[in-house]
């Protein structure tokens, strides 16, 4: 019923951000969901270790920071980079201090400069329709922008 509060021990090995608690014979799902904020991470910097043997500690510094702060997102680019958003310059000194004391151990990173993600959204109807044609030129879209 509703009120009531349950506290669940264990779970983080198996859980990382989000989950949904059921079991075989229910057919009722309670999904864990994440947790809502105002702001969201714009700040990325690229991360990598001074010394390569400490690349373990690494991955396993950034899988335990992205599970220890719901606001970070860790992820490894295509070209290999270790990339860590942040929601601000702070936050990111923060998590980057975090991840080098607390989660690797003091083994030294290098960490590149800060990138701020640039986003952009419609906030009123446009005046006007724009057209496109398709590359087999066959095809004609009409667009028009709204929030």
């Amino acid at each position: 019923p509703c009120g009531n509060t349950v506290a669940m021990v264990g779970l983080d090995t198996v859980i990382v951000k989000t989950a949904t608690i059921t079991n075989q014979t229910e057919t009722e799902a309670h999904p864990l969901k994440n947790m809502k904020f105002s702001v969201s991470p714009v700040v990325r910097v690229a991360v990598e270790c001074k010394v390569a043997s400490d690349l373990p500690k690494l991955v396993d510094g950034l899988k335990r920071l992205a599970k220890s702060d719901p606001m970070v997102v860790c992820q490894i680019e295509e070209t290999g980079e270790h990339i860590i958003a942040g929601a601000g310059e702070l936050h990111l000194e923060i998590c980057l201090k975090d991840l080098q004391e607390d989660f690797m151990g003091g083994a030294q990173i290098r960490v590149s400069e800060p990138v701020v993600s640039f986003r952009e959204t419609v906030t009123d109807r446009s005046n006007h329709t724009v057209m496109s044609k398709s590359p087999n030129k066959h095809n004609r879209l009409y667009f028009e922008a709204a929030p």
